[in-house]
């Protein structure tokens, strides 16, 4: 039972990962700090032994706050996503209810969005103030 006090979140499909292979996997993660920017890789698993095959990255720029969690983890239970869920809009959200208490509200003034990439392996939490941009891979 959700706590009488917990933000109930929406999770919107983000219309460019539409065109997106079901069933991806994170390949890649690369935060350059000093550049500002998260690229993120995801991909296809081949086996056990293989790396995965790198299918796209999604690229974030000036990101405030990023959370990795293994699915597994997730207290919602969500363990399978369709193509529609992979990247997803979170509104409203818990986690930028929880940076913006953290930061004492000095970023209230940013129109901050909360993006997750779910993927069968991992959870990646996003937050920030521009929308990402996807670059598929031939």
């Amino acid at each position: 039972m959700a706590h009488p006090m917990t933000i109930g979140q929406v999770a919107i499909p983000w219309a460019p990962s539409r065109q997106l292979s079901p069933g991806l996997v994170v390949v890649d993660l690369h935060h350059d700090i000093w550049g500002d920017t998260l690229n993120i890789a995801l991909g296809r698993a081949r086996s056990i032994d293989i790396p995965p095959l790198t299918q796209c990255h999604v690229y974030f720029h000036h990101v405030f706050a990023l959370r990795v969690v293994e699915d597994g983890d997730l207290s919602d239970g969500m363990s399978s996503h369709t193509v529609e869920e992979q990247i997803q809009i979170i509104t409203p959200s818990r986690f930028a209810a929880w940076f913006h208490q953290e930061s004492k509200g000095v970023h209230l003034d940013e129109d901050l969005q909360h993006y997750r990439i779910s993927t069968w392996d991992y959870c990646v939490d996003i937050l920030t103030s521009r929308p990402p941009e996807l670059h598929l891979v031939e």
